[in-house]
């Protein structure tokens, strides 16, 4: 479970660097749309480092926290991708899944072992 809630923060890391660096090169100036897309680039590498510190810290807080970031992130990626399913949407969408489910199975394995 540890290793996989890693992965999918690590997933989710990159996924968002990827994101925002595509921004040069589908747009060729600093419009309005560019901006919003690397926006949404930048969430994802916020999600991702907000999801390693409640790995890292193990408190109630970062857990409510990143339970909130997740559910808004997977119901966004989820409405985009069937909205528009192109292969990047969908892998967002799942990989906000991912980072939902196993966050909170991470939170639910270690009040098991307290």
């Amino acid at each position: 479970m540890n290793l996989l809630y890693r992965i999918a923060i690590a997933g989710t890391i990159l996924l968002g660097i990827t994101h925002s660096a595509l921004t040069f090169v589908n747009y060729d100036s600093f419009s309005a749309d560019a901006f919003w897309f690397f926006g949404a680039g930048l969430a994802l590498v916020f999600a991702g480092l907000a999801n390693s510190i409640h790995y890292r810290l193990r408190i109630k807080f970062t857990f409510l926290c990143v339970l909130t970031i997740n559910i808004l992130l997977t119901a966004f990626a989820v409405t985009l991708a069937t909205a528009v399913p192109a292969p990047t949407t969908v892998s967002v969408a799942c990989c906000s899944v991912l980072l939902w489910v196993l966050g909170v199975g991470y939170w639910v394995v270690e009040a098991i072992h307290k």
